[in-house]
């Protein structure tokens, strides 16, 4: 488990996209699924990210060095139905893009998708766009304490047939219930 986390920086332009880490795992996922508690769960600091109750809160990426930068958590802006103008929604696509192919430390991304949804039309281009610039990823299902056992079996199940991939290669985990944490670091530490 991590020791320690601390937040590095925010970075709201294109033109503020200069320095990179060695390793950087990104966190991406649509408007409200949970990025921000995802990260806090995984860093065992409940207050590293700011969690809101509206989607759209992370209007930035914001840099969070783990353990004196073994690594750093890099949490992109959500993408989806965030109330805001479509300008602001445009100009976050164009940095999340520009980050994606521009960070050299970019070792994986996380997607993040809610377990109990069918996968969005945005969550599958998002797949669609780091398949075609082969950018690895990791497919977790968040919001999973709201699951029985049996729907979330079948939650797995529906996920993967909807983005196309392996159930093996989907993690479930709940920031609320604290389970599939484990799984989850043990993927990181592969990763870096």
């Amino acid at each position: 488990m991590f020791r320690k986390a601390v937040f590095l920086k925010s970075v709201g332009d294109v033109s503020q996209l200069t320095s990179h880490y060695d390793k950087e795992i990104a966190v991406v996922g649509k408007s409200n699924v949970g990025k921000s508690s995802f990260i806090n769960f995984l860093t065992g600091n409940g207050k590293l990210a700011k969690v809101g109750k509206e989607p759209g809160k992370t209007r930035l990426i914001n840099y969070f060095g783990i353990d004196d930068n073994a690594f750093v958590l890099v949490d992109l802006p959500g993408y989806g139905f965030a109330r805001v103008s479509d300008a602001e929604k445009q100009k976050w696509g164009v940095l999340i893009e520009q980050y994606l192919q521009q960070s050299s430390g970019l070792k994986h991304v996380f997607v993040l998708l809610d377990a109990r949804r069918e996968p969005s039309e945005d969550d599958k281009q998002m797949l669609h766009y780091l398949y075609f610039y082969a950018i690895p990823f990791t497919v977790i299902g968040t919001k999973c304490d709201k699951l029985t056992k049996n729907e979330l079996r079948e939650a797995k199940n529906k996920l993967a047939t909807g983005i196309g991939i392996g159930v093996d290669n989907i993690y479930l985990c709940s920031s609320v219930s604290k389970t599939g944490k484990a799984e989850i670091v043990k993927r990181i530490e592969e990763m870096i």
